[in-house]
């Protein structure tokens, strides 16, 4: 089951933002990326990074458009 472009990814909500002040949608997972294996992400029946909205495919990998620091990345790697 993969998400379309215009489709909620699974696992994931989104909501107006409208009543916040803001005209944007937010959309978040509803996944703790602490508990993710890579095996999942490489499952496109649970995560199409392909077809997820940026937004929630940075947030499911824990990033950024600028990337990781050289701390978060040392973090990681000593992980």
């Amino acid at each position: 089951m993969s998400a379309e472009p215009n489709e909620k990814a699974p696992n994931s909500s989104s909501t107006s933002g409208a009543g916040n002040g803001g005209s944007e949608d937010v959309v978040t997972l509803n996944v703790d990326p602490n508990t993710l294996t890579a095996a999942d992400l490489y499952d496109k029946e649970k995560y199409d990074l392909e077809t997820m909205d940026n937004k929630l495919v940075y947030q499911l990998l824990q990033t950024s458009p600028a990337g990781l620091t050289q701390a978060e990345a040392t973090a990681r790697v000593d992980k």
